[in-house]
């Protein structure tokens, strides 16, 4: 729930020359706050330790979208970002990005739990608290911003002490002031959270129970300065939540998107190798999923597969269960085992990047040269999902298609906000590209760079 989404789109901006001040209005459009948003990922993606895990962004995605039709975001486009620190933390950035620390999954034990963060970030979205934000301070001096800017910076590289000091300095004043507004605007996000919980069908007492791990970790002395500054706490809130949630349904009515047994087995795999112990997490369920995981990073994938296929079959047949047999099958080269995983989890989420992604790593494990239209057409429909450009690298190294490579990697170079290797990668992909193929992927390509270059 991080709330500097004021600071977030002064990052966005850079340190401007010392005579501008931004206004309001320059935000005051959805289409500006997503352009603005995605130019601040571009900046910032390289250092929020990304994890490009398919089956987390789209199980990440599916609960946001749950949640979307409880708010009056209109056409505005939702990205998940799984991230690896082990802090407690999300955010919400402008224009619908949204980050969550694999760190969560320690503390928060129930799918609703998780509902509960994201329809808090959802609320800070749909209410536009960065816009409102920026609005109510009328103007901001350029010394400001680039204070503004260094916090930001500092919050989102986990530099917990440079940001205290930038904080705590004299300088800051107006940073702080800045931040003040947030409390109202936790309060807010934790009302229509709390309804948006409720009508989405589930019990909106997550989100009390999220509020108190939270206020029990800031009562304790820790360095995490990221998460002290961007969730104000009080007692107020908490009691004006519960208020609230008297008035609302206290039943889950609908059915999560993973089940029990699922959920906590996605849990298993978000932690792995965290030293911290889980709240509410059986040990012997991440006892025998860790050391599967470890054999198959250490590339002993017989032997991975071989301890998977030991499990009880309830646990494999979960839809966490599900990728990773699709992962264990195909590195073990059980390919009949990586269809039949394929063809469940296209049959109850068709638009998942997971199959997607897994039938093409099955194609490059067969040996396939020819790219499928299909994963041709996803690259058209979601060229913001960085994990299907780096599947088209790994596709294009293993066949050996170097124009397919360049595409790839010059947009995983825009996506990281490397203009100029972008565009070498853009012209290598034209002096490479099959004179038979069709050209419109370059075409694609070069009108990103030059939208991103223009903002």
């Amino acid at each position: 729930m991080r709330r500097l989404s004021l600071l977030v789109f002064l990052l966005c901006l850079g340190t401007p020359p010392p005579a501008q001040a931004i206004s309001a209005t320059d935000l005051a459009t959805r289409e500006g706050e997503v352009a603005f948003g995605q130019a601040w990922l571009r900046s910032q993606r390289g250092r929020l330790g990304e994890r490009i895990d398919p089956f987390c962004i789209d199980i990440l995605e599916t609960w946001l979208i749950r949640l979307r039709n409880q708010y009056p975001l209109g056409e505005m486009p939702l990205l998940g970002l799984c991230l690896s620190p082990e802090a407690f933390n999300a955010f919400a950035a402008p224009g619908g990005i949204i980050g969550v620390n694999a760190g969560v999954y320690l503390d928060l034990a129930s799918e609703a739990e998780i509902m509960a963060v994201l329809a808090h970030e959802l609320a800070h979205l749909s209410q536009r608290h960065h816009y409102r934000g920026l609005r109510n301070s009328e103007r901001v001096s350029a010394g400001t911003l680039a204070t503004l800017a260094g916090i930001v910076a500092a919050i989102a590289t986990r530099q917990g002490q440079a940001a205290q000091s930038l904080i705590m300095g004299g300088q800051a004043a107006n940073a702080q002031s800045a931040l003040a507004y947030s409390r109202d605007y936790e309060r807010e996000a934790d009302r229509l959270g709390a309804e948006a919980l409720s009508q989405s069908g589930y019990n909106p007492a997550a989100m009390s129970q999220v509020l108190s791990i939270l206020a029990e970790k800031q009562s304790q002395v820790t360095a995490d300065l990221a998460f002290l500054s961007t969730h104000p706490l009080g007692i107020e809130r908490q009691s004006d939540l519960d208020a609230r949630l008297s008035r609302l349904g206290a039943e889950q009515t609908t059915t999560p998107v993973l089940a029990e047994l699922d959920f906590q087995l996605f849990r298993c795999v978000q932690i792995e190798g965290f030293t911290a112990s889980a709240r509410r997490l059986d040990p012997e369920l991440c006892g025998s999923i860790h050391p599967i995981l470890k054999d198959y990073r250490a590339e002993r994938y017989r032997e991975a597969y071989a301890a998977f296929q030991a499990l009880p079959a309830n646990l494999r047949q979960t839809f966490t269960g599900l990728d990773l047999t699709l992962a264990l099958a195909i590195a073990a080269g059980d390919f009949a085992a990586a269809e039949t995983a394929i063809e469940t989890l296209t049959l109850f989420f068709p638009s998942w990047m997971t199959p997607i992604i897994g039938q093409l790593d099955l194609d490059i494990a067969r040996g396939t040269t020819v790219l499928s239209r299909g994963f041709r057409e996803q690259l058209v429909l979601r060229p913001d999902r960085i994990d299907l450009w780096r599947a088209l690298a790994r596709f294009a190294e293993a066949t050996r298609q170097n124009h397919l490579l360049f595409e790839a990697r010059g947009w995983d170079a825009l996506m990281h906000g490397k203009m100029e290797a972008a565009k070498t990668q853009l012209t290598r992909a034209r002096e490479a590209w099959p004179k038979q193929e069709d050209a419109r992927p370059l075409e694609r390509l070069e009108t990103a760079i030059s939208s991103a270059e223009r903002l």
